[in-house]
């Protein structure tokens, strides 16, 4: 400040001289009144003939740049509508993605007002969507484009633009087509409404009679604020700035010419880039001129004035020239170094005095501008130091998802930390949605008593005012605030919710997963203070983080579920390898078996057959020694030994057959191959073989009698089985129960009984459950731990082999991977409860069974 005082001191005002010299007084009157007598005419020929060609190039100007708006107005409409309608052609076509499709068209459609139909078509050229504002929407209707040039030339040069037409006689359309970067995408061809170009053209005023208008590529006239001419079609391309126009394709061409009605007009241009269209400003030449006919009469009035008071105002201006000059000097010197409070105090009424008006105004821009700089470097500092917060809370939330995979609570913890600090709020919540109730997860510096409220009931369900500032969110999928919660207190429930968070300003930010809500974080502040952009802009970040970190931790759950299916598919491959091998082993044993039984089968035939014989021959000779006389004694000898010969060969038949039927049923135990193996309907397997079971026994036994109980679960359905195999079992079983309660009935002393068998069967999920129960006789405990051993059997010789029930373990335990039980007491009831996998395993398909 010394220096500059110091530089200040020294361009003060200098002495004046005291009296101006008469001779140089009027040497420089005289010059004076010569200089501006002379300036004064050449000024007035230099000015009228600038003032022509200024106000000519500046009335040119003036309608150039509003040909180059409008232009540009109409180039921003249709890149705009481009834009817009881009996003349609982004997916492939398939029919997942019609839905989406035509939820993109219909948002279009509601963005974008001017289009008024969207018709998108497949790469083949066929129509598949149309969805308009004026008649029905349209999906599938196979119209083929394929041909049409809105179809070939879009695929050919990405877009089109058709030719204008006019709907209704009254509006202008264009139709525009737009192909996707794939082939794949098709193209979308959207009905344009130009009524804004119509607009923009209408509201063009240059004077009182000047006029705009929009040519199209050919010249056809397409905007006037004359609709008539358009409507009738009008051929512009005659004209010579029209002509000349299309030749050039540039902004200098014709500047005079005539319109279309033949009147001399000063005219200009600009061109529509992407459509070809140019757009003329006309004004008629005399409107156009006669403002600078007016201005160059009152110069003239002007100059002959001026001579009259040129030597007057010379002697004045002389006399008065020193002092305004110096002032001038030492209030630029001021100015200059700084001192912008400094003002020049001329009172001329001249130049001079403008001048120094000029110099004050520059001194008091300048100290403006110091002054709106540094504001401007205080508000972007603060801006910057936002920016740097909000950077930080982020990479803070992102470093929290990173470290804390499959963890939830760190996120929404430092979500609402920082949510609150840089919002300067006072506390904050995390709920996320179940069903129509939402689930307190995570809170931030709440008040105590709501604190504890939502640590007793997490879920609740949104009710008073802050219910319906969910439901608008929820609704909107945006972030809502509310600017004073305390408006809102007549309702007993938000008055509860006042006093026992305090709260007045809140903002609710929906969290949004696939354009669904799946909670909301909530921002609370204590005092009424409306949250600005930036820090909604944040918060809904914020919710869109806390998005990211749900689903990565749903998607950590889910790979870690699968590892855990493929661990017990691999188990399950294991244990399916080891019941293989087991079945190949028993296989080889089955085989061999087979082979014994077929070399015992043979000899037991013959003896069979020989024993048969035998008894007949014996018989015969019974008959024979009849007729032989002999006496008592050796007759009765030989009765006896025949008869004890015919005893003992029955005794082998019996025994022979017996022996027949255990090897029949050794060859049948180990047979390979069951048929195919397919899913079945339970409940109707259990009913044919109880069908089966019931009319064999009646056929076998005369007057068998039992009654048959089913319950079966409808739930049960289909199982993968090998049919034949599951009917001889269940056959088996239910053969045993007539038999053990025929039994007991015929045991009964009073003859009251009454013999009932059970079938039921029952869906566990994978797995199918099937019951048969007898009231017979039941199972000794002694005989129950053997049941299920091959040749064990408590029926009488020649009623069993003691393999059936062998056989039914292998096929529901080895064939099928199922498992069978039995629940029994002695006197009063038997019961089979048979386990089956409803899928098949792997190995088991071909049917191979030991």
């Amino acid at each position: 400040m010394g220096f500059t005082a110091g530089r200040l001191g020294k361009a003060g005002p200098v002495a004046g001289a005291s009296i101006v010299r008469s001779r140089l007084f009027i040497k420089y009157v005289a010059l004076l009144v010569a200089v501006v007598v002379l300036a004064l005419f050449a000024n007035g020929a230099f000015e009228i003939w600038f003032s022509y060609q200024e106000h000519k190039a500046s009335l040119i100007g003036i309608q150039r740049e509003q040909a180059e708006s409008a232009a540009s107005k109409i180039e921003q409409f249709i890149t705009e509508i481009n834009s817009q309608v881009g996003w349609t052609t982004q997916l492939p076509w398939s029919d997942s993605t019609l839905d989406q499709r035509r939820f993109d068209a219909l948002r279009l459609l509601r963005q974008v007002p001017a289009i008024t139909e969207l018709a998108q078509i497949d790469a083949s050229g066929h129509e598949q969507l149309r969805v308009s504002r004026l008649t029905m929407d349209v999906v599938g209707s196979g119209i083929d484009y394929s041909t049409k040039p809105e179809f070939t030339q879009a695929a050919a040069h990405k877009v089109y633009y058709g030719p204008v037409y006019f709907r209704r006689e009254s509006e202008p359309y264009m139709t525009l087509s737009l192909a996707g970067t794939r082939r794949d995408t098709g193209v979308s061809i959207a009905q344009v409404n130009l009524k804004l170009i119509w607009d923009v053209v209408s509201k063009i005023k240059v004077g009182e009679r000047g006029r705009a208008y929009v040519v199209d590529a050919d010249g056809r006239l397409i905007a006037h604020p004359d609709i008539s001419l358009v409507l009738r079609n009008t051929d512009m391309s005659k004209l010579v700035q029209v002509r000349s126009a299309r030749a050039t394709g540039s902004g200098d061409a014709v500047q005079g010419a005539e319109d279309i009605a033949g009147n001399r007009v000063l005219t200009a241009h600009a061109q529509v880039t992407p459509l070809g269209w140019l757009v003329f400003v006309e004004t008629p030449i005399a409107e156009a001129y006669a403002p600078l006919y007016a201005s160059i009469q009152r110069t003239g009035y002007v100059l002959f004035g001026a001579l009259a008071l040129a030597f007057i105002a010379g002697m004045f201006l002389a006399r008065r020239m020193v002092g305004p000059i110096q002032a001038l000097r030492s209030g630029a010197a001021r100015n200059g170094l700084g001192d912008l409070n400094q003002r020049i105090s001329i009172k001329t009424g001249d130049e001079v005095e403008a001048l120094a008006d000029q110099f004050n105004e520059m001194a008091a821009k300048l100290q403006e501008s110091y002054a709106d700089l540094e504001q401007k470097v205080e508000d972007r500092t603060h801006e910057l130091t936002q920016a740097l917060d909000q950077q930080t809370a982020t990479s803070e939330i992102l470093q929290v998802i990173s470290s804390s995979p499959g963890s939830l609570q760190p996120v929404f913890r430092a979500m609402l930390k920082n949510a609150t600090r840089i919002c300067e709020a006072k506390f904050g919540v995390l709920s996320l949605r179940e069903g129509d109730a939402f689930r307190v997860v995570a809170m931030h510096d709440a008040p105590p008593a709501y604190a504890e409220l939502r640590e007793r009931e997490p879920v609740f369900k949104p009710t008073g005012h802050m219910g319906d500032l969910m439901a608008q969110a929820i609704a909107m999928k945006r972030a809502v605030q509310l600017a004073d919660f305390a408006e809102y207190r007549d309702d007993p429930l938000d008055r509860a919710f006042g006093a026992t968070t305090g709260a007045r300003s809140i903002i609710l930010v929906p969290m949004l997963k696939e354009n669904e809500v799946i909670g909301t974080s909530a921002i609370f502040r204590q005092e009424v203070r409306p949250f600005d952009d930036k820090q909604v802009e944040l918060l809904t970040n914020f919710a869109a983080q806390a998005v990211i970190a749900i689903e990565n931790t749903r998607l950590l759950h889910e790979l870690q579920q699968r590892t855990d299916d493929l661990s017990q598919s691999l188990e399950e491959l294991r244990t399916a390898q080891d019941r293989l091998v087991q079945t190949e082993k028993l296989a080889s044993l089955g085989q061999l078996t087979a082979g014994i039984a077929h070399e015992i089968k043979n000899p037991l035939n013959f003896v069979n057959n020989f024993s048969s014989v035998s008894v007949e021959l014996i018989s015969d000779l019974h008959e024979i020694l009849s007729g032989v006389s002999a006496d008592d004694k050796v007759r009765a000898e030989i009765n006896e030994l025949s008869d004890t010969l015919r005893d003992n060969l029955q005794k082998i038949v019996q025994h022979g057959k017996r022996a027949d039927s255990i090897v029949k049923n050794m060859l049948l135990h180990s047979r390979e191959g069951s048929g195919e193996r397919r899913p079945v309907d339970i409940n109707a397997i259990v009913e044919e073989s109880l069908n089966l079971a019931y009319h064999g026994a009646r056929a076998e036994r005369q007057g068998f009698n039992i009654t048959l109980e089913r319950s079966f679960d409808p739930a049960a359905g289909e199982v993968d089985l090998f049919p034949q195999e599951i009917t001889r079992v269940l056959l088996n079983l239910i053969s045993n129960g007539f038999y053990a309660a025929i039994k007991r009935k015929g045991q009964a002393a009073n003859g009251d009984f009454e013999p009932v068998l059970a079938a039921a069967t029952k869906n566990l999920g994978d797995r199918v459950e099937i019951r048969i129960r007898d009231n017979g006789t039941g199972i000794p405990p002694e005989v129950k731990d053997k049941m299920f051993n091959p040749f064990f059997t408590t029926k009488p010789a020649g009623e069993g082999t003691g393999l059936g029930l062998s056989i039914s373990h292998d096929i529901i335990v080895k064939q099928h991977a199922g498992s069978i039980a039995v629940d029994t007491e002695p006197g009063k009831f038997t019961e089979f409860k048979i386990v089956l996998p409803r899928k098949a395993a792997a190995f088991a398909k071909t049917g191979g069974r030991a």
